[in-house]
């Protein structure tokens, strides 16, 4: 699903990133190359950044009591 239609940035590119090492929303824009547009996608955005950011902590916890 996306998230920003006007950078045509998916759910799948914050996971991405996250897992790449990005820990704020802003290193995923950089890294997306999301440049200012409408702004509707804002909220989104945070939400799908907090839950990325679970899902690696979690996965991170799940390997280092492996």
């Amino acid at each position: 699903m996306y998230i920003c239609i006007c950078n045509a940035v998916s759910e799948s590119d914050v996971h991405s990133c996250v897992q790449a090492g990005a820990c704020t929303t802003r290193q995923v824009k950089n890294a997306c190359g999301w440049k200012p547009g409408c702004g509707s996608c804002t909220r989104r955005l945070s939400e799908v950044f907090g839950q990325a950011m679970a899902a690696s902590a979690n996965a991170s916890s799940d390997t280092s009591a492996a």
